[in-house]
């Protein structure tokens, strides 16, 4: 991440939070413990949206209906109010909450005035600098660089699901949502989110994957926004026993106004470790507060929930510890006598004479406190992004170089790529060994053939006795044709070669092969998919506040976990879907499809899964119906089938929660 964007966005984080604080947030409503909204009037362009927030009020809230009176003049999804043409209507927000033991109903009427488009000025063009190949970031480069590609002409930016009615006259552009990732492709590991600086672990026979909410910040800033971090206030994880299918566990408030810790403000490049204390499996993410600050969240389980036991951060101003290094990117490592040691750190100066070193230091059995003192890892080039691992009777520490020109021995070491060092001790001292990971630029391009360059992040993990590398990439964003630097996760085998020596990282979309077969008899979650395209399964409440007359993002709040939807875009497409690699039905085919969903009252949808490809055999189908509270239970005939096949579960209309399915 960019040094310097870091110290401007904490700085500016901690002002806008003392100016919250100092602002009143009770009224007569708010006393009465009655829930309301955010505004009751609200004007809007065609095509143009604002979103009214339910204000909770301390009570407990169990459900919100958006209804629009009129939505040929103005539509309404969660909040987000859509003009549709110029008029007047009135939208109502019906609030369902306890009052002690008992439901209570509130119903909000919001004004709804929609207003004729107006007609676009003209404005300074945006300037970014792309390096490429033969032109590289050197000592001079003032930010992390990004490129601008050249739009796909077949990429369109997923729509958000709306009630109205399917107009006849319109054909869908095409029968399928265009997938942003291959068809084939199991790298970017996510097909519809951006989430990045990954860390894996192994537990119970799963691979769990912690992100920074790369999509938080999209929410903020927008296609054509500056990907800045600051409002990162939460982890994305997800989780596969097969390394292709993966489950969407959602985003969880770490940070920020929302978040357990909410003295901090920022949650990047979060890592996790576990520890039996007192005959209990804890987990603890360590995440970097705004590049100042390292701070902890606890949980008993890998998914959360998450607290704060610590109460104030770990290292940095306000902590107990400080360090002579930048508290920047946190890596955890516990070695097989149990100790645990911490390392972190970052380069906050780039001239070609000044060493910015790594720090480590041994966690007390508690991982909520230290103990010894901090060490140095005098790594050549160090930038930021550390990372220990023990593999046989050596440790290798792996970190993201900086941007600097090479000389020397290190000549042959490209910039912002993960090296390695080996040791023979977790403290060191360590020797340089390589590098492992060039910078995705080398390897993915725009549609220029200009390599498209980011900040490096890695993660090294071993799972069923292969090592494997998960980094982040701009390959997402690029098939989105977009502006916005948000980042995606890939993952690839990582060889371990008999002297010792780690192989260069094959960077790709192919990605790592399925390690087992699929059961598609047991309960599986909406949320678990190898690819997805009209599908959303992250969540996010953009809070909006009046500036010099226009209404300008303030900060977002994730929902903690996800659902999994399928979005209805008539215009750009007829079905929605996500897909199964290597289901296995066996010998003997299925009797019946069941399956759980979500929708709007008294809708429909019309849900059908297919063998092999999109168009392929369908397996089963039929029209869900949701009751007037939006839920819905199937059972329906399955075809006959046998083997091992990849499932396409389809979808003409929209879905709010894909709750469950499975074959019987």
């Amino acid at each position: 991440m960019n040094r310097m964007h870091k110290k401007v966005v904490a700085c500016l984080l901690a002002a806008s939070m003392i100016i919250s604080a100092a602002l009143p947030t009770e009224n007569a409503e708010a006393k009465a413990k009655v829930p309301t909204v955010s505004t009751k009037k609200v004007t809007v362009q065609v095509k143009g949206t604002k979103t009214v927030k339910v204000k909770k009020n301390k009570t407990k809230v169990k459900k919100v209906t958006w209804k629009s009176k009129n939505k040929k003049i103005a539509k309404v999804n969660k909040g987000k109010i859509t003009g549709v043409k110029a008029g007047k209507t009135k939208v109502t927000c019906k609030i369902t909450y306890m009052k002690g033991k008992k439901k209570k109903n509130v119903t909000v009427k919001i004004s709804v005035t929609v207003k004729k488009k107006e007609a676009a000025t003209s404005s300074p063009s945006k300037s970014t600098a792309v390096p490429s190949s033969s032109s590289k970031p050197g000592i001079t480069s003032p930010a992390v660089p990004t490129a601008t590609p050249t739009p796909s002409p077949t990429a369109k930016p997923t729509l958000v699901p709306t009630e109205a009615p399917d107009d006849p006259n319109v054909v869908p552009a095409q029968k399928f949502a265009r997938s942003y990732k291959g068809m084939d492709a199991n790298n970017p590991i996510l097909a519809n989110s951006f989430a990045s600086d990954p860390t894996a672990i192994e537990y119970n026979g799963r691979v769990y994957v912690y992100m920074s909410n790369d999509s938080q910040e999209h929410a903020g800033q927008g296609d054509e926004g500056d990907n800045k971090y600051g409002y990162i206030t939460s982890v994305h994880i997800i989780s596969s026993d097969d390394m292709v299918n993966w489950t969407d566990h959602g985003t969880f408030d770490i940070a920020g106004k929302e978040g357990v810790n909410s003295y901090t403000s920022c949650c990047w490049a979060s890592c996790v470790a576990y520890k039996k204390i007192n005959g209990k499996d804890k987990f603890f993410l360590y995440y970097t507060n705004g590049g100042y600050q390292i701070a902890v969240a606890v949980a008993d389980s890998p998914v959360g929930p998450f607290r704060d036991e610590k109460k104030v951060p770990l290292i940095g101003p306000y902590a107990a510890n400080t360090s002579s290094a930048d508290p920047l990117d946190p890596a955890v490592f516990t070695d097989n006598d149990g100790k645990s040691y911490l390392v972190w750190g970052a380069d906050c100066d780039r001239g070609p004479d000044k060493k910015h070193y790594p720090r480590i230091r041994q966690l007390s059995d508690d991982m909520l406190s230290f103990t010894g003192e901090e060490a140095v890892i005098e790594a050549p080039y160090f930038f930021e992004d550390s990372g220990i691992n023990r593999i046989g009777d050596k440790y290798y520490f792996s970190y993201c170089s900086d941007w600097n020109q090479r000389n020397g021995e290190y000549k042959n070491l490209s910039q912002c790529s993960i090296a390695y060092m080996v040791a023979d001790s977790p403290m060191g001292p360590y020797t340089y060994a390589g590098e492992v990971l060039p910078n995705c630029g080398n390897v993915f391009k725009d549609a220029n053939g200009e390599g498209v360059w980011a900040n490096n992040h890695h993660s090294i993990m071993q799972f069923q006795n292969e090592y494997y590398m998960f980094y982040h990439t701009m390959t997402l964003k690029t098939e989105m044709g977009i502006h916005f630097g948000g980042r995606s996760t890939h993952v690839n085998k990582l060889q371990v070669n008999q002297d010792g020596t780690l192989g260069l990282i094959q960077q790709d979309f192919a990605g790592v092969p399925q390690l087992k077969n699929f059961d598609p008899y047991q309960k599986v979650s909406g949320l678990v998919s190898s690819n997805n395209a009209g599908m959303n399964s992250i969540h996010s409440t953009v809070v909006t506040k009046n500036k010099g007359g226009k209404e300008v993002t303030d900060y977002v709040i994730p929902e903690n976990g996800a659902r999994m939807e399928a979005v209805k875009s008539r215009k750009d497409y007829q079905y929605s879907w996500l897909s199964i690699k290597g289901a296995d039905f066996g010998d003997t085919s299925p009797a019946t499809f069941q399956a759980s969903l979500k929708g709007y009252s008294k809708g429909t949808v019309n849900l059908r899964i297919c063998a092999d490809s999109l168009d392929g055999a369908e397996i089963a189908s039929t029209t869900v119906k949701f009751d007037e509270d939006g839920d819905a239970s199937i059972s329906v005939p399955a075809k006959s089938i046998t083997g091992k096949h990849d499932l396409y579960i389809e979808f003409d209309g929209s879905v709010r929660d894909f709750v469950s399915w499975q074959f019987k």
